[in-house]
């Protein structure tokens, strides 16, 4: 009785193998179908490098390939976002990534620029504030913050700070085209919240003061934007934008032709 069982434990064995031989053969990869949304030439250069190494993978079983190594493959490419990956059967694996997009520079101790998207990754340093589309991203001043290559940065008032150009963004559609600077302004009191402030140069040469951010930061942004658009051409050069608000309901935007730094 125990032999027999040995035996077909064996046999159940080797037939597990052989489906399994069977399966690694009927579905192996032969194609990696990548679509890049890309927009600059770097982008187009990395593109190219991360299909050669995506090719790596034909030959592989499509039954027991992980995903994750294909995910891994696209995450060593920090300014590139992977959105979709999967397997289609019987011998493609689809992957769809798109580059991102850099919005602001952040000065480091070393003399480096951190670039940053606007989900707050850090996508690579530089020695110089320039775009990999050309042209300067949002400068980041007197922040804190802890940046690294590949990882979201950290820091005080950096949520907010994400939270303000999502704000932005819902009326203006490059925020790169229209605020040059971003400065964390703090009160005499600077444990004190309320009189802190976000101050927004915009390119034009008017600014955007947005006190206590750590508060609806988004909504407080949105308004401000809309404020913005009414403005002439003139006014755009010059006083500023001041929001205000402790709740919701009390956000408020005025316009003031002389700026009172302090």
């Amino acid at each position: 009785m125990k032999k027999a069982l040995i035996m077909t434990s064996v046999a159940f064995v080797l037939l597990l193998a052989v489906i399994a031989a069977g399966l690694n053969v009927v579905f192996t990869v032969s194609y990696i179908d990548a679509s890049f949304s890309v927009f600059s030439v770097q982008g187009e250069e990395d593109a190219k490098e991360l299909k050669k190494e995506l090719d790596g993978f034909v030959g592989s079983s499509m039954t027991f390939l992980d995903l994750s190594a294909v995910s891994e493959k696209v995450e060593k490419y920090p300014c590139f976002q992977l959105e979709r990956v999967k397997k289609k059967f019987p011998k493609t694996v689809e992957v769809t990534v798109k580059e991102r997009k850099e919005l602001f520079a952040y000065k480091t101790a070393d003399g480096m620029y951190a670039m940053i998207d606007s989900d707050g990754i850090c996508l690579r340093t530089s020695d110089e504030n320039v775009s990999r589309t050309g042209g300067e991203n949002i400068l980041l001043t007197n922040f804190d913050l802890d940046v690294e290559i590949g990882a979201r940065a950290k820091g005080n008032y950096f949520e907010a700070l994400l939270k303000t150009f999502s704000g932005f963004g819902i009326c203006l559609a490059d925020a790169r085209a229209n605020v040059r600077e971003v400065t964390l302004a703090f009160s005499a009191n600077e444990d004190n919240p309320l009189t802190n402030r976000f101050d927004i140069e915009m390119r034009e040469g008017v600014f955007v003061e947005i006190y206590d951010p750590l508060s609806f930061a988004d909504a407080k942004a949105e308004k401000a934007a809309k404020f913005y658009e009414k403005l002439g051409d003139v006014t755009r050069m010059y006083g500023c934008i001041t929001v205000t608000g402790s709740t919701a309901e009390t956000i408020n935007a005025a316009y003031f032709m002389h700026r009172f730094e302090y």
